[in-house]
């Protein structure tokens, strides 16, 4: 009687531990989507931008901050929203420099090299991914800064995040 229930027990154990599980592997996308979930630190920001100025006609503007402000990603919701600042350096020019803001929110979709971020304003935002790591993450894009009511200049971000 011993045997027989030994026996019983040891094939209900192989048979449970063989089911299948019925779980789909989840895409990269849907991984990546996942690890950019929560809120993240623009550690360190390199800008570019080109400014118009009447008198001295077209100024390179290239930089580094540190601490820029943060992304925050929502998987589950698909939304997303940043909130970029940084005061760029103009040696030798007598022009006054204000903190540039950059603040956005939308929804986000995702692909393994890419997050494309579309605003409620309907702008489009694309980030392309530099890398992707559990706790770090550089993304490049371009964003329109308004300068005043007429113009707005293209500028060029390279992001380290980190949680």
């Amino acid at each position: 009687m011993r045997k027989a229930l030994l026996f019983l027990a040891l094939i209900a154990l192989v048979s449970t531990s063989c089911k299948k599980d019925n779980t789909p592997a989840k895409s990269p996308e849907e991984v990546y989507a996942e690890r950019l979930n929560g809120n993240w630190n623009v550690n360190q920001l390199n800008y570019t931008a080109t400014v118009p100025v009447p008198v001295f006609g077209s100024i390179p503007i290239n930089g580094t901050a540190t601490n820029a402000g943060s992304i925050s990603f929502n998987t589950p919701a698909k939304t997303a929203n940043y909130n970029i600042r940084f005061l760029p350096t103009l040696t030798g020019l007598p022009i006054p420099i204000d903190t540039v803001r950059l603040v956005g929110t939308g929804t986000f979709t995702n692909t393994t090299t890419a997050i494309t971020l579309t605003e409620a304003s309907g702008q489009v935002v694309v980030f392309n991914v530099l890398t992707n790591e559990a706790n770090l993450q550089v993304l490049r894009t371009s964003l329109n800064y308004p300068l005043d009511s007429a113009t707005n200049v293209p500028v060029t971000l390279e992001m380290r995040l980190s949680r």
